[in-house]
């Protein structure tokens, strides 16, 4: 049966309608999809090529790639030749390493944000002050810390640590430490600055009897030559020392913690994510690296005459005991 001339007319304006109505729809689609692929432009900024900021790269890479963002990957060397104008485009930048934190902090324009990992003691690298940035660093919590100092050193009631008393960080970071001793513990610290050199304020520290002293990552007061003179006092003293490394706790400290890289890169992928889809759950600027690695050298145990527990050393990932 033909349709008459008004039925046909009819359903000329009905897909007329589903036309335009198809239409718009396709270019909301369109819309939403152009928005949502410029919301996904992440370039990562690696300090160098060495092998941790390759790890955790490729880590936020993977994250960010399943999350469904475009993700591309520059060295600090290339984004500083030609420029900040590479990074502008960017809808965020994830630098990995102190350097390249540094940089961008001071060079990536202020609507673009930046999240970093693998850096130490943000304050001390300015990344506090100035724009806004966020990020993951490789300082584990001092409560975590002073968890493992228990857990390898049971009967240890006593810390003893280094400062610098003529800063504000300084100061705050021994205050710090009192609060996350457990009670009936007690914190002996030594300010550097009080002293003619740091040599010096060793030497004070170990003539106090403690059960350990503990070092943190500041270059201030911690460079080669400060590291081998505690090593050496403390061991003559037969005063375990925590290291803030592996590295350190293999060169004679008797316990200490290290973040893993790939985990690293986890967290930041995670925080770089949530900053940008839900930027209200973001509580805090700077988060502690949530997973470590502990560290243990059984050699320094047997000079001091300290028994590590056996549990302790199974948990450990690092353990020095001469042969390796």
């Amino acid at each position: 049966m033909r349709a008459t001339p008004y039925q046909s007319a009819s359903l000329q304006r009905v897909f007329g309608l589903a036309h335009a109505h198809l239409t718009v729809a396709m270019l909301i689609l369109l819309l939403l999809s152009s928005v949502a692929k410029g919301a996904g432009e992440i370039l990562i900024v690696k300090s160098s090529e060495a092998e941790p900021y390759q790890q955790a790269e490729a880590v936020v890479r993977d994250e960010l790639t399943r999350r469904h963002y475009s993700v591309h990957a520059s060295s600090l060397k290339d984004i500083a030749q030609s420029g900040a104008a590479a990074v502008r485009q960017s809808t965020a930048v994830l630098a990995v390493g102190t350097p390249a934190a540094k940089f961008l902090h001071a060079q990536l324009p202020a609507n673009v944000p930046l999240i970093y990992c693998m850096v130490s003691n943000p304050q001390e690298s300015g990344l506090l002050q100035g724009r806004e940035s966020w990020g993951v660093t490789t300082d584990v919590a001092l409560a975590e810390q002073v968890k493992v100092i228990a857990d390898a050193l049971p009967q240890a009631r006593v810390v003893g640590l280094l400062y610098r008393g003529d800063d504000a960080e300084g100061k705050r970071l021994a205050q710090q430490m009192q609060r996350s001793v457990p009670a009936g513990w007690r914190v002996e610290a030594v300010a550097v600055n009080e002293f003619p050199s740091v040599a010096a304020a060793i030497a004070a520290l170990t003539q106090k009897r403690l059960d350990i002293i503990w070092t943190t990552a500041d270059p201030r007061l911690y460079d080669t030559a400060a590291v081998r003179s505690l090593l050496l006092s403390a061991l003559r003293s037969k005063i375990p020392v925590w290291g803030f490394s592996p590295a350190f706790v293999r060169a004679g400290g008797l316990v200490g913690v290290g973040v893993e890289p790939k985990a690293q890169g986890k967290q930041a992928a995670e925080l770089l994510a949530n900053l940008l889809e839900q930027p209200s759950s973001i509580t805090e600027r700077v988060q502690p690296a949530r997973e470590y690695q502990i560290a243990v050298n059984l050699i320094v145990a047997r000079q001091l005459g300290v028994q590590v527990p056996d549990e302790f050393v199974r948990k450990a990932a690092f353990v020095f005991r001469g042969e390796n």
